[in-house]
């Protein structure tokens, strides 16, 4: 019987699993469908997004009261549950840009595209020699 249940559980746990496999921040750039297609079609994508969620970026405070140079001010509910997606910032080319926090004495820092692409392809260079 107690096999039985945990059996039952870990079956469970399996499809609830299998039912969202992705990072819900994602669907603030994907639908769910389009999000299940990638991952089918072209997985890359999926990982590329997934990562970009939390490493395109950085918090950064200043000392001494200094400032950035910024774009502009954005305001972040939750620095917990930040989802870079939901932020109206682009990333620039060769350049990374900074966005003054409100109410805070901190930036947002987003990489450059060139600087995040090439950590990006270093995690993967990282993950794929590891498998070997």
């Amino acid at each position: 019987m107690k096999n039985l249940l945990t059996l039952i559980f870990v079956a469970t746990v399996a499809f609830a699993y299998g039912q969202t496999d992705y990072d819900n921040r994602l669907l603030a750039k994907f639908s769910e469908e389009r999000i299940k297609e990638l991952q089918q079609t072209q997985p890359q994508i999926i990982e590329y997004w997934t990562y970009y969620l939390d490493e395109s970026y950085q918090i950064v405070g200043t000392a001494d009261g200094k400032t950035l140079p910024s774009e502009k001010t954005i305001k972040i509910k939750d620095f917990n549950n930040l989802n870079i997606l939901e932020l109206d910032v682009q990333m620039d080319r060769s350049m990374s840009k900074s966005y003054k926090i409100k109410s805070t004495g901190e930036y947002l820092v987003l990489l450059s595209n060139e600087a995040f692409s090439a950590k990006f392809n270093r995690s993967r260079g990282l993950k794929s020699n590891a498998k070997r």
